[in-house]
């Protein structure tokens, strides 16, 4: 009789095992055999993702509290554009580890769920790559508030499309059409920054 190793219930064909599973001699019944699997929101996580650890969650903030790490040693992670149509013409600049988790997490203080994640970035280190998201993103605009910028969902774009670690291609693409191979050939968004330093520049102290 063959047994899970783990549970110990005794394993049936077609009912808690698999003959693929019999046939590479792994002796785990189906509830043993997920469980090594992760789960947020019912969304099945890859073992790659930063923060895996086998289990459902809610959330990774979830999955980060039952963790034996903490969220802080983890640089890698997403610089992302976040909007609602409460605030016209403002976009939220930010970092997380997992882009869309965040905007979830927004959505819990709006009855209109409403929150829309615009654009991400992924980055080798995302709290670099915020700070100097927000730095880029002051330069074009007068008007602005913690990570809240007066800006177009464009121009914001421009802004995380072009951050020193993204433009190097060290960093993978995410949430958008753009071929990498385009990344480097932004004539008009050269401009944008002159244009930006400019008024910089001018500006009275």
């Amino acid at each position: 009789m063959a047994v899970c190793k783990e549970c110990s219930t005794e394993l049936i064909l077609e009912d808690n095992w698999t003959e693929a599973r019999k046939k590479q001699a792994k002796y785990l019944c189906k509830g043993c055999w997920h469980s090594r699997d992760m789960y947020v929101d019912g969304v099945y996580i890859p073992k790659s993702h930063p923060l895996f650890k086998p289990g459902k969650y809610k959330s990774f903030s979830d999955a980060a509290f039952k963790s034996t790490y903490k969220l802080d040693t983890i640089k890698e992670g997403y610089v992302y554009i976040i909007t609602n149509k409460a605030w016209p013409d403002w976009v939220k600049i930010g970092m997380a580890i997992d882009a869309k988790d965040r905007c979830n997490g927004y959505q819990t203080s709006s009855p209109h769920r409403d929150y829309v994640l615009e654009h991400s970035v992924y980055s080798n280190d995302r709290r670099k790559s915020e700070q100097q998201a927000h730095t880029k993103a002051a330069k074009l605009t007068e008007e602005f508030n913690g990570e809240w910028f007066k800006l177009t969902v464009q121009q914001a774009k421009e802004v995380l499309n072009n951050l020193d670690e993204y433009r190097l291609g060290t960093a993978e693409e995410a949430n958008t059409d753009t071929p990498k191979d385009k990344l480097q050939e932004r004539p008009i968004q050269a401009d944008l920054w002159s244009y930006a330093e400019d008024r910089q520049t001018k500006r009275v102290p």
